[in-house]
């Protein structure tokens, strides 16, 4: 694994319309040190395989083991623009209905329509700016054991 990467083994289950599906394990990623005392990976932990939607490549085939990686600074940019920006919206409403009316039903229609206008101005943003989508990639791994709960049970997941 790469340093500033996040990365997951999975099994491609089907592909279909240029999309791979792949089942991978919910165990965490451990990509921190943490380990087994991961947080998300203990929350994930009992719960089955988890699907991705991903963008396939040229030669993969269902049955192949891939290693799912995303940038960690991608992540954490996507995770600070989805996050932050509908929270400053919401705020930056609800002082704008508090100023303009000055009662507290003013501040929670402004907060509405903030967090409203915040989350149209994100979905705009994450479409026409591709550096701030959060895409995982695929690359083959050949000769790597897999975890046997990914080929069993799973829950539904997609990433579009």
């Amino acid at each position: 694994m790469s340093a500033g990467l996040v990365e997951h083994r999975g099994v491609i289950r089907r592909i279909q319309d240029g999309r791979a599906v792949v089942a991978m394990d919910t165990g965490g990623c451990r990509s921190c040190g943490h380990g087994a005392s991961c947080g998300i990976g203990k929350i994930a932990g009992d719960r089955p395989a988890t699907l991705l939607s991903l963008q396939s490549s040229p030669g993969l085939k269902v049955g192949d083991i891939v290693a799912v990686t995303l940038s960690e600074r991608r992540l954490n940019r996507s995770a600070l623009f989805g996050y932050l920006m509908p929270a400053v919206g919401m705020l930056v409403g609800a002082w704008v209905g508090q100023a303009l009316v000055g009662s507290d039903g003013a501040s929670a229609v402004g907060a509405c329509l903030g967090l409203c206008g915040a989350l149209f101005v994100g979905r705009l943003g994450f479409e026409r700016l591709p550096d701030l989508s959060a895409e995982p990639r695929m690359t083959p791994v050949a000769g790597q054991p897999l975890n046997s709960s990914m080929l069993s049970t799973e829950s539904r997941h997609d990433h579009y």
